[in-house]
């Protein structure tokens, strides 16, 4: 297993010409990830605390995958998908915001990054009411509920700041523009997201 420091340097590598269009917040996030799970493999759920993620809260969440019906409900939101959404994402299915032609690969992508472990950042155009784009950034790590297993997802979002926007109201989520597997220290899966 790699240390801390050879795990963020060969993360830095992995993202390659990406890490410029990634938000300081989204790299923040990475780096609390990263301090979190020490020299584990991943965090324990426990270990996601508000201490050191105070500052993503109001757009964090936490996923549990449900294999069994490929399905992926959130289990805690934060307040800010509210102001979004305009209803409480606990226990709504990701999938069911993303566009249908992908709802495969977003499902193969967020089981990838429990298998391998490793993280996905991704800039993801959405569709908001009015039939406007605008673009989200999705920065994704795996944890665990009992620290055994990978089997949780923590997720970040940012959104799109510019000039008359305001607060969008999501309507579908697309298919990413611009995305990069994050290496935690077990490579990268060999699938595209």
């Amino acid at each position: 297993m790699l240390s801390q420091s050879d795990q963020a340097s060969q993360s830095d590598e992995a993202r390659g010409g990406v890490s410029s269009l990634r938000t300081a917040d989204s790299l923040a996030f990475e780096e609390a990830w990263f301090a979190a799970k020490g020299d584990a493999a991943f965090p324990a759920r426990n270990a996601i605390d508000l201490k050191s993620f105070a500052r993503f809260a109001s757009f964090m969440a936490i996923i549990e995958p449900d294999p069994a019906i490929s399905s992926l409900p959130f289990r805690l939101s934060g307040s800010g998908f509210f102001d979004l959404l305009g209803f409480d994402l606990t226990g709504l299915d990701y999938l069911d915001l993303v566009d249908p032609a992908i709802k495969d690969g977003a499902y193969a992508s967020v089981m990838a990054c429990l298998s391998q472990p490793c993280g996905l950042w991704q800039s993801t155009p959405t569709e908001i009411a009015g039939g406007e784009m605008a673009a989200f950034e999705l920065t994704i790590f795996p944890i665990s509920k009992t620290g055994a297993t990978a089997d949780h997802i923590l997720i970040f979002v940012t959104r799109e700041h510019r000039p008359g926007l305001g607060v969008p109201t999501i309507e579908r989520v697309k298919h990413s523009t611009v995305w990069q597997w994050i290496d935690t220290g077990f490579g990268l899966p060999d699938i595209t997201a």
